[in-house]
């Protein structure tokens, strides 16, 4: 029972120390520091210290629990914009917000006037968009996975007259 209670001690928080960067960070990033670090306390210090070993169980447990963010879409966690940004959101429609609003949930994508196309966000990426109107992504692994894999980012007309959800065109209209 002791050892349990420890575990689930170590494992809440080494996942609390984990979201702490969460807006700094994407999921991706904190997944694979947090499998470095639990990794490493486990084969270095979990042979001679007990309490070691659970605390490397608990990172290891919290450094999975990190993918469950990835599985809820893209985030916009700064808008400087000095437009209103239109966002689809993950299961409604087109939603505008004003400068310096955030969405409070998952994304999948927005756009701008000016912007002349659409900003997909995909699972696990953390965008902001600064007083300039520049686009910049979070740091981390999330802009390498879905740039290269999961095909995130910046998207023209021809990109959107392909979906079939028409959401993406009402949102590229609002971007001429």
């Amino acid at each position: 029972m002791k050892n349990r209670t420890i575990k689930a001690i170590s494992a809440g928080t080494s996942y609390s120390m984990l979201k702490l960067p969460v807006s700094s960070l994407d999921p991706y990033t904190r997944f694979t520091v947090g499998l470095a670090v639990g990794y490493a306390i486990v084969l270095i210090l979990g042979d001679e210290n007990p309490l070691a070993l659970f605390l490397g169980i608990g990172v290891l447990i919290s450094s999975i629990l990190q993918l469950i963010d990835v599985a809820k879409g893209g985030r916009l966690i700064k808008n400087q914009c000095n437009l209103q940004v239109y966002i689809i959101g993950e299961n409604r429609g087109l939603s505008v917000l004003e400068y310096g609003q955030v969405p409070s949930g998952n994304i999948d994508g927005f756009s701008f006037k000016g912007l002349n196309g659409v900003f997909k966000l995909s699972d696990g990426l953390y965008a902001n968009i600064n007083s300039n109107n520049s686009i910049k992504y979070t740091p981390g692994l999330g802009r390498f996975i879905n740039e290269s894999i999961r095909s995130s980012g910046y998207k023209t007309k021809q990109w959107v007259d392909q979906q079939s959800d028409l959401r993406w065109k009402e949102l590229y209209y609002k971007s001429i």
